[in-house]
């Protein structure tokens, strides 16, 4: 019994208290070739920063967005806040993956909404392939 408590609880901390790994980790190349696998999923990707840009959203709110890329293509990160990055940085980005949706008149695809952006350069080994 003591260890059917133990697993659980350590399953609802690994879900809510830590949630990049509950998401799954995938490459970009994985996320553009079966994006409708992981559609409204979190996810965690590693790749470059490029293209950062700072916007003011509804109710004053700030926000940013930048092109996460890598060698096999490139997605769009959206994140409320300041940035704390800069073009060029390698980052880590976990979030909700959207690969195709509506929005007023435009369609978004191929988008992360981050809840988390690290950058990298203090970790000697990437935490995705």
């Amino acid at each position: 019994m003591v260890v059917v408590r133990l697993f659980v609880l350590t399953a609802a901390l690994l879900a809510v208290g830590f949630p990049a790994f509950a998401a799954a980790s995938v490459t970009i190349k994985t996320l553009l070739e079966e994006g409708e696998k992981y559609h409204q999923q979190p996810v965690s990707v590693i790749g470059e920063a490029a293209d950062l840009r700072t916007v003011v959203g509804p109710r004053n709110l700030p926000f940013y967005t930048f092109r996460l890329r890598n060698a096999d293509g490139s997605v769009t990160v959206m994140v409320q806040g300041k940035p704390e990055l800069s073009n060029g940085d390698q980052v880590y980005v976990y979030g909700i993956f959207v690969k195709s949706r509506k929005a007023g008149r435009t369609t978004i695809t191929n988008r992360i909404e981050a809840t988390i952006v690290e950058q990298l350069h203090d970790r000697r080994e990437p935490l995705v392939g």
